[in-house]
């Protein structure tokens, strides 16, 4: 049986990350308006290739399927 991931305690800490470096983006210190800019960059670069590597599994994981379906049938 498969269940679905909890992740409430990632998704708050992944809220609670962007809701300080956002508060960061307003403040006045300009080292740390320009490191939390450069942290959500980082952050979104991340997620792209977390979803590119995630894109390229899911198309692995199809070509094995209809391989193994291939050679299940010979």
């Amino acid at each position: 049986m498969y269940f679905k991931q909890d992740n409430t305690y990632n998704e708050m800490r992944k809220n609670s990350t962007m809701q300080w470096l956002t508060e960061l983006l307003e403040s006045e210190d300009v080292v740390n308006k320009n490191g939390a800019k450069l942290t959500i960059e980082h952050i979104e670069y991340l997620n792209y290739k977390i979803k590119e590597l995630e894109d390229k599994n899911a198309l692995k994981d199809e070509f094995l399927k209809k391989l193994k379906s291939k050679v299940n049938n010979k």
